[in-house]
Formats: C-alpha cells, sequence, structure tokens
C-alpha cells in the first residue's frame, strides 16, 4: 500500500485499489475482518447490495451509511484508507492491536501513507535522516516505539485511531477506542464458563474446514488450548516446531500433529540475516530467527498459521509478574548509563518515550502498569509485526484468536491469583486438555544462544563487533569486554550481546542496501 494525496491529487501505487461504482470514493484495505460476512448480511438487510466479493466494497458500504464511526464495528486485523475525490477527503485507520502497519509523512503540498517505511525510501519520496531517539529505545526494548521509526519524518499512524487529512484542516487523528488496558482485579469477577465460551468462540471464529491450519509449537498453555479446541471443532492441524542439537521430548499425543526443525548454530545466524532483510527493522528478539525458519516450514503444510500472541499478558505467564519499577528500568536491556558507556550517539531516554503512556495508567496498580505498558508497546512493536511480516513473506495468513475485543474485555478482568502461571486459562480447559493426553507444564524448547554466543558463534559475533558498522555506533571496546566477559562466563551477557549484533545485522542488510 502507498498512496499520495498532493497538490489537490490523489495517486496510488497499489496494485488492485477498489473503486466505487460511480468513481467518487477509491478504497484500499490490508488485513482480514472476522465479521465480514456478518456485516454484509447487515447491509443487504437494509436493501444495500454488494456487486462484488471484496471487502473494500463492504467497507465503503458501510462508511457511506453510518460515517466513519463504522470503524468501530470492525472485528480482527485493518489498515485502510477511502479516499473522496467529490469532498477531496482521506481517511483512514489501523486496528486497535495495531497488527497492520500504516505510516505516513508530510510530502510537498500533501501528505503520503504506506505500509511499509521501504515504500517511501524506493520511491524517494522520503529523507533518510536517522531518528536518534528512536535508535536509543531499541538498546532499551529490542524494537522501535511503535508510534515511531528509524527515520525522523516518518511516522506510524497510532493503532486504534483514524488518520485524516484535507487541504483546509491538515492531518489529524482520532482515536475509536480507548488505550489498551489491563486492570486486574482485587476479587474474582469472571464467570469461568463464560470466559472459557468466549475464548472457544474467538478460535471457532477463525477456523474453517476449508482451510489447512497450523501453528508454531513451544509446549504452552494458550497453544495447548487452541490446538485442542480446533480438533474438537472437527478441523485438522499442523504443530510446527524447533530443536536443537537434540529430540525434545513432547507429549506423545502431539506426535501425529507434530513437524519437527532442527536448527543448528548457523541455521540460526542465517535465518537471523533473511529475517531482518524480509521485516526490514531490527528485533532482538531470539525467537525471531527460529520463527522465520518455521514459517518457511509450515508454508509446505497449511494456509492458514493460528497464534498465541497476547496471551502471556491477558492471562498470565511467569514473566508478566512485575512491577512498574521494573517494568520502568530494570527490565531494559541495556540501562540508561549502560547506553551512555555503549552508544556515540545522544537522545531522548527511554522514559521520556514512554511518559505520555504512563501518564495515563499511574492509578492502576504496579502489575498492571507493567502489563500495560508491555501490550501497548512490546506486543504492537515487536510481536505481531514480527510474525505478520514472516508469514505473510510465505503466503501464509495469520490469526490471532486471543487478540479479540470480547476476550480482552473479559481478560483484563482477572486477578492476580488467576493470572498466575495462566492459572485460569488452565483450570477451565483443563478437562479439554487432558482428554487428549497433554499435560500443561511447557516442553524443552529454549534456545541454546547462551552456548552459541561462547562457541559455535564467538567469532561471527567478534567480526560484527570489530566491522565499520560498529566502529560508526558504538564503542568497540566496550562491545569486545561485554563479549569476552560472557565467553569467560564473568556473566551471561546474551540478552545485550545479540540486540547489538541484530542491530548491526540491520544496518547492514536493509540500511546500507537501502
Amino acid at each position: 500500500m502507498l498512496v499520495y494525496y498532493q497538490n489537490n491529487e490523489f495517486s496510488t501505487t497499489t496494485v488492485r485499489p477498489f473503486h466505487s461504482a460511480d468513481g467518487r470514493y477509491t478504497c484500499i484495505f490490508e488485513g482480514g475482518l472476522i465479521n465480514e460476512r456478518i456485516l454484509r448480511a447487515r447491509l443487504e438487510r437494509t436493501g444495500i447490495y454488494m456487486q462484488s466479493s471484496r471487502v473494500e466494497e463492504v467497507l465503503l458500504a458501510l462508511y457511506c451509511f453510518s460515517g466513519d464511526h463504522f470503524v468501530e464495528i470492525l472485528r480482527g486485523k485493518f489498515a485502510f484508507i477511502i479516499f473522496d475525490h467529490e469532498k477531496k477527503e482521506l481517511v483512514g485507520a489501523r486496528d486497535r492491536y495495531g497488527i497492520k502497519l500504516l505510516y505516513y509523512h508530510f510530502a510537498e503540498s500533501g501528505i503520503g501513507l504506506a505500509s511499509d517505511v521501504a515504500e517511501f525510501q524506493l520511491n524517494k519520496k522520503a529523507t533518510t535522516d536517522l531518528n536518534k531517539d528512536t535508535l536509543r529505545h531499541y538498546f532499551s526494548c529490542g524494537y522501535f516505539p511503535e508510534e515511531a521509526t528509524y527515520l525522523k519524518n516518518i511516522q506510524h499512524v497510532p493503532a486504534g485511531c483514524l488518520v485524516k487529512y484535507d487541504e483546509a484542516d491538515g492531518l489529524r487523528f482520532e482515536p475509536f477506542t480507548d488505550m489498551l488496558v489491563i486492570e486486574g482485579a482485587m476479587e474474582k469477577a469472571v464467570d469461568e464458563q463464560q470466559f472459557q465460551q468466549l475464548i472457544i468462540e474467538s478460535i471457532q471464529a477463525r477456523i474453517s474446514n476449508q482451510q489447512m491450519l497450523g501453528m508454531i509449537y513451544t509446549g504452552g498453555a494458550s497453544e495447548q488450548v487452541i490446538m485442542t479446541t480446533v480438533k474438537l471443532a472437527g478441523c485438522d492441524i499442523k504443530l510446527f516446531m524447533a530443536e536443537f542439537n537434540r529430540k525434545n521430548s513432547v507429549d506423545s499425543a502431539l506426535e501425529p500433529y507434530l513437524v519437527r526443525r532442527q536448527v543448528s548454530s548457523s541455521d540460526y545466524l542465517e535465518s537471523a540475516r533473511a529475517a531482518t532483510r524480509l521485516i526490514g527493522l531490527p528485533l532482538a528478539d531470539p525467537q525471531m530467527p527460529v520463527d522465520y525458519l518455521l514459517a518457511e516450514l509450515a508454508s509446505k503444510h497449511v494456509d492458514v498459521m493460528l497464534q498465541a500472541n497476547g496471551a502471556d499478558l491477558l492471562f498470565g505467564a511467569d514473566q508478566t509478574f512485575f512491577d512498574w519499577a521494573r517494568a520502568l528500568g530494570n527490565k531494559s536491556i541495556f540501562s540508561e548509563k549502560g547506553k551512555a558507556e555503549l552508544l556515540l550517539f545522544e537522545g531522548a531516554t527511554w522514559h521520556d518515550l514512554i511518559a505520555d503512556d504512563l501518564s495515563q495508567i499511574l492509578d492502576l496498580g504496579r502489575r498492571s502498569i507493567g502489563e500495560t505498558l508491555e501490550f501497548n508497546t512490546r506486543l504492537k512493536g515487536s510481536d505481531t509485526l514480527k510474525t505478520e511480516k514472516m508469514l505473510a513473506a510465505y503466503e501464509l495468513e495469520a490469526r490471532y484468536p486471543f487478540l479479540d475485543d470480547k476476550v480482552l474485555n473479559v481478560a483484563t478482568f482477572l486477578t492476580g491469583s488467576e493470572k498466575r502461571l495462566m492459572s485460569l486459562l488452565k483450570q477451565v480447559f483443563s478437562s479439554q486438555i487432558s482428554n487428549f493426553g497433554l499435560r500443561t507444564k511447557t516442553n524443552p524448547h529454549k534456545i541454546p544462544l547462551s552456548k552459541w554466543l561462547r562457541t559455535d558463534l564467538y567469532e561471527d559475533i567478534k567480526g560484527l563487533f570489530w566491522g565499520d558498522v560498529a566502529a560508526q555506533f558504538f564503542n568497540q571496546d566496550v562491545l569486545m569486554r561485554m563479549l569476552e566477559h560472557h565467553r569467560l562466563r564473568v556473566r551471561d551477557f546474551s540478552r545485550r550481546i545479540w540486540a547489538v549484533a541484530i542491530f548491526i545485522i540491520w544496518f547492514e542488510e536493509v540500511m546500507n542496501e537501502r
């Protein structure tokens, strides 16, 4: 998706823009709506009949019928643009979970919007001045802030927000949903049967007997819930799992559904480069190279991938139980002091970049503040972005049963005890899981990155740390000291080493190429 509205003229390089029958509107859409059939039937009951099977026609009919408020009833993942050629007005939006991407920048006498920063650069429509604030944020969290980019004059349309533009009023943002807040509750307030039925309905709404279904499997309870619900609905599913040097021990009941992929250290580094080129952004998530390999494997077997994104924050997992103080500093890859020693450039602190989000949730409990920040930063800035781009590259459609408004409205009020180690989720689905002979204990799936950085990958990383890109951005003495201390087991610096390595790889593979 790439559109420009300049000098009162609308243009797009999109392959299949949709035009209304009277030529007044143009609509460009990316994503998928799980309630498209319901919306189409609702329109037809009012006497509005569709002439095509395109989802864009449904959006335009809703827009003409009820104005831009229709976006509030869309269920799924989406980014779209509607242009009114008569009024010379542009309206766009992103889904509330930020699954689909939509960037903007001010062009000469107008505005441009695209689903990828590279589209601006390839068309030479934007400058290449680096945003040092964004780059520094990466070394705190391992990804760029959700609403910013690595270039100064390109920004992300906020998730859950309408973007409007015309020559008279310029650019405006109008949120169509509140900030995603995981409030928590002091006392039990969620009906277990209702909770179970909402999750089952959300999963079933995203499956079909006509589609081959798959899932990347790491043994988590949320993945077991998806797998067993799919099977109870009478559908087949394949589970794709990585192994490192030895065969992972899994429940025997899973063997008929498992497709395994052995991953060596060389596979891992090579796929890290390939995945970074594909995504076009540095993501320090060690799971990224593995997910890339499993997406390639899955493309040979299935059409649709069901993903458990968001489950750890909504239903609870051990790593989500941190207080707000840890969320605001100790959880960082590099502290502000560490960044001052490492980086050769200055910029805003992480605290400055999250100040607006934090100001809206200071009245929450300590755990809720941390989880809400994670949900509105890591989930949208890294997790779903990674999943969408990798699967789309292999023509796989990703669906997210737990990123659903109905599920969120209930899950956000779980108590701490109901969330600890996914207690409630395991409890309400215990009989379903046990009937399939599964255990709710996570299966071994740990990437041996720390070991590889001391052994197999040591020389490769050392070469990156002494290269030209490293000399441009980092104090190389600090890098080498960190790498040597890790090799000698003085301290495990694998998280920091990998974050720097991926940044260098990104600059070599993506930025230098562009």
